[in-house]
């Protein structure tokens, strides 16, 4: 096989790396992939290393399996998938043959993550803790995967997580304990263990160490800079003995540390491979050079980094467009104009993509392309006015405006603890199916059929009601939402949902848009209609051609895709980068983030910056653009003014 023929010279020498440690920076839309086949490729024709003895490690099965195969095509040889995959598949395959060092039976059951739920609530219940104001199972297991995954300090990160939630570190602990044992017990593993003890059995067990060492002779695994320091120290364990490791990745492109991704893996490497080989791959072929200038102004800003800049392959194309505009709902009028007209140039919808850094970004969006009954596809998962916290702030506008709402009622209740379903359907049946709360004696009566946990916490909303009516309310449903979040719904999310910042964001979003009503039934209207003729939308775009099917997604959600337009919404300062996540950890990886959704563009980059934001008390905010916008030379620029 002729290598060279089908490498650029930055692959070829990546692909042909001597035995040792390498390192492979590949920037986006360098061939990563093709490198990574290759270089199997050359292990086995030109190295004579037998397929068996490579292992590769990735974030999907699927993405080894189409790596593998494709090697496989090239040299007509069979690779080990078996244990080629994601570093849990290959975790669970160590652990079939070995699990008895840890105290488990091979024949162990790996917990789903439902299951997983009912046995951390079994722990809850079974020491008795109040669950009055404790995390949810949920949000303890996500606690738990990321300290481990990080090899960290459980009582620092639960002191950390829950700082001003009223929660007794010992009781976590306790739970953290019983939930050990009670796996043990089943012969049962929850995903993060098959981790935890596979790096245990390696760690602990030199024969059986060395025997995986000497089976797999080459490692190589992608999206490094994803790995926790969990994955690194099993494939450190794993090439102890010969160092032959390839690693790929892109440190511009870490944008995962909120579950646990240490992006230093990938910087340190050299550190703890003072032996490396280091190859950049800055050959772009995805995007136009305009696109990448913008690309390599933006990234520049970040003092932690490998030095590369993108080059382009492609011929001079057009440069993105800074679209001023007015606000959220001109932004996306424009959008949805602008992607008529590429219709009528002959670029599908398909062949666009509208990212946005949080959910809330995209509400109006969504709204205005359900009124024009363009089909959408939410790549980012549920629809904006689909999301449970979305729902639940609303649930009690629904009951305020009218009170025979029995699924409002009991949605309602059901946050509240100790209320499940049927004591909601009991409470409703009392009531003879219409629960005022704008009658005193309604909400007292409900307060003293309330369980006491749930009780406390209603008295506090009984003045949300008395506002509605002395306050007029009615014509304010952001204020209600608003003070509901406050009262309680704020430490509800805090409990219950581990990205509850996130969720609070769009809750404040949500709030802003209300301005748009002037009053609690034309919102609700707006709302509920809008989202059936989404409904409608969303399912004839699953029987529409894939061209007609506009497609939205975050940004964390794009990672690896590419799209022939882009528009990005919301290019302001504390909208992208995020406001809360600048105050926790500064904008290092936010910068990393606008440095993914730009590079997802091969011809049109949209970069929307609207001027204003309506406010629930009737001002509005004078938005600023982004402080990545302001470090583009404006050369790179053409400036487009929107509607007004």
């Amino acid at each position: 096989m002729n290598f060279e023929n089908h490498l650029n010279n930055e692959q070829l020498m990546a692909v042909s790396a001597p035995d040792g440690p390498s390192l492979v920076i590949a920037a986006a839309g360098t061939g990563k992939t093709r490198t990574l086949i290759y270089r199997l490729a050359w292990l086995v024709s030109k190295k004579n290393v037998d397929p068996s003895e490579v292992l590769l490690l990735t974030f999907t099965n699927k993405a080894a399996d189409e790596m593998l195969s494709r090697a496989e095509e090239l040299v007509n040889k069979q690779f080990n998938k078996g244990f080629s995959g994601t570093f849990h598949s290959f975790a669970n395959r160590i652990l079939r043959q070995h699990a008895e060092h840890v105290g488990f039976g091979r024949d162990f059951s790996i917990l789903d993550t439902d299951d997983a739920k009912k046995l951390m609530r079994s722990c809850i219940d079974e020491l008795g803790i109040d669950k009055k104001s404790f995390p949810k199972p949920e949000v303890l297991l996500s606690l738990f995967g990321v300290v481990s995954g990080q090899q960290g300090d459980l009582i620092s990160a639960i002191e950390k997580r829950f700082e001003y939630a009223d929660v007794t570190p010992d009781d976590i602990l306790k739970i953290h304990a019983l939930y050990g044992k009670k796996k043990l017990a089943a012969n049962a593993m929850d995903f993060d263990d098959l981790l935890i003890f596979a790096h245990k059995i390696f760690s602990e067990n030199q024969k059986i160490c060395e025997f995986y060492q000497q089976s797999f002779k080459y490692v190589l695994v992608d999206e490094y800079q994803d790995t926790n320091l969990l994955q690194a120290a099993i494939v450190n364990l794993l090439v102890e003995e010969h160092k032959n490791l390839m690693v790929v990745g892109d440190d511009f492109q870490s944008i995962y540390s909120w579950r646990g991704a240490d992006f230093r893996n990938f910087l340190e490497f050299e550190k703890i491979y003072p032996e490396a080989n280091t190859y950049k791959l800055q050959i772009n072929y995805r995007s136009s050079p305009e696109i990448l200038n913008v690309a390599n102004s933006v990234i520049a800003g970040n003092p932690e980094q490998f030095q590369k800049e993108l080059s382009a392959v492609r011929d001079t194309g057009i440069k993105p467009k800074l679209v001023e505009i007015r606000d959220g709902s001109t932004q996306a009028r424009f959008i949805i104009e602008a992607i008529n007209d590429l219709r009528r140039e002959g670029i599908k919808p398909s062949d666009c993509c509208i990212l946005y850094r949080s959910h809330f970004h995209a509400m109006e969006l969504q709204m205005e392309l359900a009124r024009e009954q363009v089909p959408y596809i939410v790549t980012s998962g549920v629809r904006f006015f689909e999301q449970a916290h979305i729902k639940d702030v609303c649930c009690l506008l629904r009951l305020l405006h009218n009170p025979s709402d029995w699924l409002a009622f009991q949605r309602l209740m059901e946050l509240f603890p100790k209320i499940g379903t049927k004591t909601a359907q009991k409470l409703f049946k009392f009531f003879d199916g219409r629960v005022n709360l704008l009658h005193e004696d309604t909400s007292q009566q409900l307060n003293d059929m309330l369980p006491s946990a749930a009780a406390e916490i209603w008295e506090k909303m009984v003045p949300i009601f008395h506002a509605y009516r002395s306050e007029n309310l009615v014509t304010d449903p952001g204020e209600v939402i608003y003070r509901f979040n406050k009262i309680f719904y704020k430490n509800y999310m805090e409990e219950t949902f581990d990205n509850h910042k996130f969720r609070g964001e769009d809750i404040d979003g949500l709030i802003d848009f209300t301005t748009k009503f002037d009053s609690v039934e034309s919102f609700l209207a707006e709302v509920a209609l809008l989202t059936n003729l989404d409904t409608d939308a969303a399912a004839q775009a699953e029987q529409t051609e894939d061209e007609r099917i506009l497609r939205l997604s975050t940004v964390h959600q794009a990672k690896g895709l590419e799209w022939k337009v882009i528009f990005i919404l919301f290019v302001n300062e504390d909208m992208f980068p995020s406001k809360k996540t600048v105050e926790d950890q500064g904008d290092a990886e936010e910068r990393r983030l606008f440095y993914v959704a730009i590079t997802r563009a091969e011809d049109l980059l949209f970069l929307m910056t609207p001027m204003v934001r309506r406010q629930r008390d009737g001002g509005i905010i004078f938005l600023e653009n982004s402080r990545f916008i302001q470090e583009i030379p404006n050369k790179y620029l053409s400036n487009e003014k929107g509607f007004f």
